[in-house]
């Protein structure tokens, strides 16, 4: 196809061209001639845009157009972030990604970059070249070296890596994860030779395959030998030397020059570049045979100066203008004497030369009669259809057919229809060439298909770490003795044996010590707010009696549920018809890809539609995630078949929100959609009821409003509710009366606990969506010290755009105040306040004004509504974010980011105040959790327990509170198995066989040691045990014998159980194991014979008063008995004997 194109366009100036300026023009065109460009030479093309907004479209755009492999991102922060050290680290990945693959010169790219990448100052091509180092199989290295290494090129240690950047060390093995490799590595060595490079699973932990070599590069954009240290730190004190410096100027001067000496922080002193390389090198040196093309000109012109101005602004009120004077970045005259083609959009400026008269195409939107009037009036036109998805490729060669009108299939002739199936970046109208492109979104509403966001984020499945993981001072709670405080791992030893136990203290500092094999019992202790419990008392009764409170109301819970549950499946419905094309033609206009979670959700649905028995799914996800998408097919769906829809939602906002997404999909399709609640006058309000009442409304939206008495419908087929669980007791009645018999279809935002869904024994089906859509970027997260510069720099950058900000300000004393002194900072921007002590009225109409965008900044509390999506927000401002818990910063941190823009979070404290080490490892930990979807998953350690708080009712959730989340699950799921009084204690003395304890010499890490208590505690079989050990030998070399002797032990007690062995007697040189009476006349004497005769050992079987023993000879073994034993045991248990005699 681009070969046809370009024989239209090779004689035009715009493609042959290297060095002119170009006005009028869309996006389209451009995209269209850089992809021409790309296959009519052999360069690599720079296309620099003005800001991140403009390149990310460009670099989106263009790699689904040419494919990732052919399209590179260099995404440079904006002048004031870098003077800021604020910079991204996405944005660091990608770029350092981009820098060696055009170094690598194995092909032609398209690199997408700003107007600050471009001028960007660059270390030299051959510096990075040689801090390249490869490491290979059977190579020598020194291990000390190469550890110290990985620290100066920027890796963290991590005991268990999970992420790009990290490694870790463990007695011989180097794990490392590079940013170019969506696997870690794991590097063996035998002293300083390396053994084996294996790629491993982050999530599991195990190799998955062997390597030759590793690559290794730094993760720093600034990285310098020694000898290279020293001639830059010369040159630093050169250039400061004769400045007569402010003492804010010495400060920042002293601690950049240690910072460079020992290497630190080395992400923040990139302004120092020149002093390594005095020569203007930027992205175009490491390009071999370029071509630059410039987007918008006129505005990177008035960028520049407006750039120069805030950094000086921001200097000067930091710590003096002295550093803005560091030639950290080029002028943009570097580029404009480069030779480079120009184009601007619509509007001209005296460096403009040639007028190309291009201009947008109006959408047809699936209408196509229309399109056969357009097709006439540019017949003289070379008109092209590209479409990129069959369906619609089809459906147009078929309308075009049916019309009897002329057209190309997959060709192109001038001045002429052509109908192609293919992608193209755009619609435009060329009236200089007389070409008009047409593409799918343009004739259609097309999806728009989903990517992942920078190369960087390889791992899209990174593991949040298990929220029952035990760290030093959490609270825990143990099934016998309740709630105490978690005091760390010990080895004690006992009978001469060592054995892991856990510390835990209780009231009145009264300690209990649990052995490791016993780690069942202890559970994190988690409730639906951050105040610490009460400590149980050891001694006493009250644990007991608050567990037995527990089950009585789980049980009295569970009685509700079940005869719910028995009243629904005998309940008839309306069995909803099967999809049509109407239907497919519905889901066709949704602009976006599905999830995965979101397609099963829908499937889901619409299965329980078409069953007569009546539907009740709760859909739990996110904000922004696609719970409306679901809701909107499922209306549609009920009302092909004539039947009315009721949506209820807990506020106005909601309700207006819902009610113009309906609107704007049901027109289309003659679907008459209603809105009521208090703010529609009462006249409308009246005209609605008789509609709904006569059927002429097919969907109505509203507040509690819908469940007034006066509400009637003629025929409801489906019922959906917002988060139902925000309505009060009398409004829960009648949502009850209206779900009688009616298919119903509950959103919530909350997450729920999947344990508590298995629970309800399917009252109520659930689908969770948990993966958030494609096309999102990473929330840009920035912890920084507040200072009105960087405040005012972040909401000017964001309305700039056309955006919004939520500066969020939690003392409602002061509000506005804080409002009056934002207005000062940016006087142009339009700012209204939103907190809790506003009636639920006004707070609402605030809040609806601002998603209309007739407020620029809204400066609120956490009081503002978290089930509103509001796209348009994206930039988070936090005035005092140490204030704040994780899983809040979490929730804040998601209200932005919700649109395929890049959002901004800036997490911000007092300059003149000392935070806290806690508070710190919360930003710390918020900033370093970038990755999507990372907010709701770990979110859900405290969501989660509001969340079955929320399903199972208040007075539920205050009993969760008195035992903690995991103990109500635990034993929510023994009174729906029965169990309603704790088990009875096995009087059999516990048998101690073996040390049950890891060396800190082979794990050095407590949590991981309980981990691997807990994995060998869940052994079941000898192949388990293998896999167990081989695991551990990759993950930290060869096994500790005590290791392998303890996980035998833990087997041999779990087979010993199994057939019944009450007692074992070791002694010198035998082993003997009894069986229990009422086992004994169980056992299978021809299996156990069987078992015993191919035992590697002499076995003996006798009957003594009726216990059946088995007698082991361990003299002349090397093997531990309990090698022996075990695999007797598990040979017994699994021998099928008819077929081992077929044998």
């Amino acid at each position: 196809m681009y070969e046809k194109l370009l024989k239209l366009y090779n004689k035009t100036n715009q493609i042959k061209a290297s060095q002119s300026d170009f006005k009028n023009v869309n996006h389209a065109y451009v995209q269209f001639l850089i992809t021409l460009k790309y296959y009519q030479n052999n360069k690599n093309i720079f296309v620099v845009l003005p800001n991140l907004y403009d390149a990310q479209k460009y670099y989106d755009k263009l790699s689904n157009i040419l494919g990732d492999e052919c399209v590179l991102f260099y995404p440079s922060d904006q002048m004031l972030t870098s003077m800021m050290a604020l910079g991204s680290p996405e944005f660091k990945n990608e770029r350092l990604f981009t820098l060696r693959k055009l170094l690598k010169n194995e092909q032609k790219y398209v690199v997408v970059t700003t107007q600050e990448g471009i001028l960007k100052r660059q270390l030299k091509p051959q510096d990075y070249e040689n801090s390249v180092m490869t490491l290979y199989k059977n190579g020598s290295y020194d291990f000390q070296s190469l550890i110290k290494r990985l620290v100066y090129d920027g890796y963290q240690y991590n005991f268990t890596v999970e992420r790009p950047g990290e490694f870790s060390v463990r007695g011989s093995i180097i794990d490392i994860f590079t940013h170019d490799h969506k696997d870690p590595f794991r590097i063996d060595f035998f002293g300083d030779e390396i053994e084996s490079i294996k790629t491993f699973d982050v999530l599991t932990q195990k190799s998955i395959e062997s390597v030759d070599k590793i690559d290794l590069a730094p993760l720093h954009e600034l990285f310098y030998t020694d000898k290279q240290k020293e001639v830059a730190l010369k040159q630093f004190e050169s250039f400061f030397e004769n400045i007569d410096l402010s003492e804010k100027e010495i400060n920042k001067y002293n601690t950049d020059f240690e910072n460079l000496k020992n290497r630190k922080r080395m992400d923040s002193l990139s302004l120092y570049t020149s002093f390594f390389n005095s020569d203007e090198t930027t992205i175009l040196d490491f390009g071999n045979r370029n071509e630059i093309i410039l987007v918008d000109k006129y505005k990177m012109l008035i960028n520049e100066e407006s750039n120069q101005q805030d950094l000086k602004t921001y200097s000067e009120t930091m710590f003096g203008d002295t550093f803005t004077k560091l030639p950290f970045r080029l002028n943009l005259d570097y580029i404009l004497n480069k030779d480079h083609l120009s184009f601007e959009l619509y509007y001209a400026a005296d460096v403009i030369t040639e007028d190309l008269k291009v201009f947008d195409v109006e959408g047809f939107q699936g209408f196509l009669e229309p399109f056969l009037m357009f097709l006439n009036e540019y017949k003289a036109f070379t008109v092209i259809c590209a479409m990129n998805g069959k369906v619609n490729y089809e459906k147009l060669k078929e309308f075009l057919s049916s019309h009897k009108v002329n057209f190309n299939d997959n060709d192109i002739k001038p001045g002429e229809l052509n109908i192609m199936h293919s992608g193209l970046p755009g619609s435009f109208l060329d009236t200089q060439n007389k070409v008009v492109v047409l593409t799918d979104e343009s004739l259609f509403t097309s999806k728009q298909t989903g990517r992942i966001r920078y190369r960087s984020v390889i791992n899209q499945a990174i593991k949040i770490r298990d929220a029952s993981e035990l760290k030093e001072g959490d609270y825990v709670v143990h099934y016998d003795f309740g709630i105490g405080q978690y005091l760390g791992l010990k080895t004690m030893s006992l009978s001469g044996e060592k054995r892991d136990y856990l510390h835990i203290i209780y009231e009145n500092n009264e300690a209990l010590y649990v052995p490791t094999d016993q780690i069942e019992l202890v559970l994190k202790y988690r409730r639906g707010d951050d105040l610490p419990p009460k400590l149980s008392k050891l001694s006493g009764k009250q644990w007991g009696k608050t567990k037995a409170a527990v089950r009585k109301k789980i049980k009295d819970l569970s009685d509700r549920l079940l005869k719910l549950y028995a009243m629904r499946k005998e309940a008839k419905g309306f069995a909803f018809s099967r999809d049509n094309e109407m239907m497919e033609q519905f889901e066709n206009d949704f602009n976006y890809e599905e999830t995965k979670d979101q397609k099963l959700a829908i499937e889901a649905v619409k299965k329980d539609m078409e069953n007569e028995r009546p539907m009740d799914r709760l859909i739990a996800g996110d904000v922004g995630f696609g719970k409306t998408e679901v809701a909107l097919r499922a209306a549609f769906k009920a009302t092909l078949d004539a039947k009315q829809v009721a949506y209820l939602v807990p506020t106005t906002v909601l309700a207006r929100q819902h009610y113009y997404s309906f609107k704007e999909r049901f027109e289309k399709y003659g679907g008459n959609v209603a809105l009521l609640s208090r703010y529609v006058s009462k006249k409308e309000q009246n005209e609605i009821l008789d509609k709904l009442a006569k059927g002429y409304i097919d969907v109505v939206i509203g507040t509690h409003r819908l469940l007034s008495d006066d509400v009637k419908f003629k025929d409801l087929g489906l019922f959906i509710i917002d988060e139902e669980q925000r309505f009060g007791v009398e409004h829960k009645e009648k949502i009850k009366e209206m779900k009688v018999n009616v298919d119903t279809l509950t959103l919530s935002a909350t997450p729920i606990p999947r344990t508590l869904q298995m629970a309800m024994y399917g009252l109520k089906d659930l689908s969770m969506i948990e993966t958030p859509p494609m096309n999102r970027y990473p929330v840009q997260t920035y912890v920084v010290e507040r200072q009105d510069v960087i405040i005012k720099d972040a909401i000017d950058r964001e309305l700039a755009r056309g955006g919004q900000v939520f500066y969020l300000y939690n003392r409602v004393e002061t509000i506005e105040a804080i409002m009056a002194k934002i207005q000062k900072l940016v006087p142009n921007a339009r700012i209204a306040t939103a907190h809790g002590k506003m009636s639920k009225d006004k707070l609402e109409e605030v809040l609806q004004a601002f998603i209309e965008k007739e407020f620029d900044v809204l400066v609120s509390t956490t009081i503002i509504e978290t089930g509103v999506d509001i796209p348009n927000t994206n930039t988070l401002i936090i005035h005092d974010a140490d204030k704040l818990g994780l899983s809040q910063l979490y929730q804040l941190r998601g209200r932005v980011g919700r649109s395929d823009k890049i959002a901004y979070a800036y997490l911000m404290f007092d300059a003149y105040k000392n935070i806290n080490d806690e508070a710190k490892k919360r930003l710390s930990v918020i900033e370093d959790f970038t990755d999507l979807g990372s907010g709701f998953k770990i979110a859900l350690r405290d969501l989660a327990i509001r969340g079955a708080g929320d399903i199972l009712g208040d007075e539920q959730s205050g009993f969760i509170d008195s035992v903690g989340m995991e103990m109500y699950m635990k034993l929510l799921d023994e009174v729906m198995n029965g169990i309603m009084e704790d088990p009875v204690k096995s009087q059999v003395p516990d048998q101690v066989f073996a040390s049950r304890h890891i060396p800190k010499e082979y794990i050095d890490n407590d949590p991981v040691r309980i981990e691997i208590h807990k994995r060998i505690a869940a052994l079941n079989s000898l192949k388990d045990l293998e896999d167990l050990k081989l695991e551990l030998e990759d993950r930290f070399g060869q096994i500790d014998l005590e290791v392998l002797i303890y996980m035998h032990e833990k087997l041999f007690k779990k087979l010993s159980s199994k057939v019944g062995i009450e007692k074992t007697v070791r002694e010198s040189d035998s082993v003997r194991m009894i069986f229990s009476l009422d086992q004994s006349e169980k056992v299978d004497g021809i299996k156990l014979l069987y078992a015993a005769t191919n035992s590697k050992t002499k076995v003996s079987l006798a009957d003594k008063r009726g216990h059946v023993e088995v007698n082991m000879i361990t003299r002349g073994h090397k093997e531990h008995w309990l090698y022996l034993a075990c695999e007797l045991l598990e040979s017994y248990l699994k021998t099928d004997i008819n077929q081992s005699i077929i044998s």
